[in-house]
């Protein structure tokens, strides 16, 4: 009877031993989870706000409409106001002076992301070369920094605010 008591005693602590490392590993891979799924999200909003860099940089007086059109793709809120209020004066511009800009980011970095995941403020580092078609100077380098505050809008990160910094 000792015997069966013990055997018991061993099968229900192995029992016991099972089911709170069982619980421990689910709750490891829902921890888990949790942090792939935030790190993400950081990626796509600082990934969005250098997009959004490049879109503002690369503008070409032969597809200036398309290179408009993909700086208000990228934007939201009071930025995308901005540029829809401005984007007149860009295609006058760029065309009348023949501009041919390219941009390339440097860096991005995660300043703060709010808890829902919903909105988050990015410094982009980004440089631009900027050059006339029919003009014999040589092209110019120019150097951006940025803080871009991006929203998530249904399942896209988009800017909602950019402001250059020094």
């Amino acid at each position: 009877m000792e015997r069966s008591r013990r055997r018991l005693v061993i099968t229900l602590t192995l029992a016991a031993l099972t089911l709170i490392l069982g619980g421990g590993l689910v709750w490891i891979r829902m921890d888990l989870a949790e942090a792939r799924a935030a790190l993400e999200e950081r990626e796509a909003a600082m990934r969005a706000a250098g997009v959004h860099a490049v879109a503002l940089l690369s503008v070409d007086h032969r597809t200036v409409d398309q290179d408009i059109k993909r700086i208000l793709d990228t934007s939201t809120g009071e930025a995308h106001d901005g540029y829809t209020k401005n984007a007149p004066a860009l295609k006058r511009t760029t065309t009348a002076n023949k501009v041919v800009q390219m941009g390339v980011v440097r860096s991005t970095g995660l300043v703060t992301m709010n808890a829902e995941r919903t909105t988050a403020d990015v410094l982009v580092v980004a440089d631009g070369m900027i050059r006339w078609d029919g003009d014999k100077a040589a092209p110019q380098d120019r150097f951006y920094r940025w803080s871009m505050r991006v929203s998530k809008v249904g399942s896209a990160w988009l800017v909602a605010r950019a402001e250059q910094v020094r």
